[in-house]
């Protein structure tokens, strides 16, 4: 092999190394940049609410159901954060929920205060599609889909996204 040669297969296989470390710290997230569904929801005071109310902030649109354990885990993370951060809000959109009375008496046992609505298989449909549960959107304040995140959120990976697109501080 001539020193070209070593020194391209040599750049090739550092270029494909740092390609896979930069996509292995991505995690669970899957990145887009189309905007967000203009959708209204009803809360469970029975007000209805757009998405866009909460346009100059970012948002996680949380998706979740009642009889799931790992969403009900992740519910105090997602409540610390959106106390934690004026700028910022989640948003509990509760999917293939038994009944709406299952909805609201879950977040009142967990103490949840962040806008909780009812979202119906169609509102699901159009963020895309999903596995499983709990299944989280960001938004970012101008209301563009920045990414997605498929199963429980840490508190600490709320703060890195939150850091990445709105900056540190409250």
């Amino acid at each position: 092999m001539t020193g070209g040669h070593r020194k391209a297969r040599i750049a090739t296989v550092l270029i494909t190394l740092g390609l896979i470390v930069g996509l292995a710290g991505l995690g669970a997230y899957a990145v887009s940049r189309e905007q967000a569904p203009e959708v209204v929801l009803e809360g469970l005071d029975g007000d209805s609410f757009r998405l866009s109310d909460y346009r100059g902030k970012l948002v996680l649109v949380n998706f979740w159901a009642p009889w799931c354990p790992p969403c009900r885990q992740e519910m105090p993370d997602l409540q610390a954060f959106h106390e934690a951060h004026e700028d910022t809000v989640v948003v509990g959109l509760a999917i293939n929920y038994r009944s709406r009375e299952n909805v609201a008496k879950m977040a009142d046992m967990m103490n949840i205060t962040y806008p909780v609505a009812y979202a119906s298989p169609q509102t699901a449909e159009k963020f895309g599609s999903f596995r499983g549960l709990p299944a989280t959107y960001l938004v970012s304040p101008d209301g563009g889909i920045i990414g997605h995140h498929s199963g429980i959120m840490s508190r600490e990976e709320m703060e890195a996204y939150r850091d990445r697109h709105v900056g540190g501080g409250s």
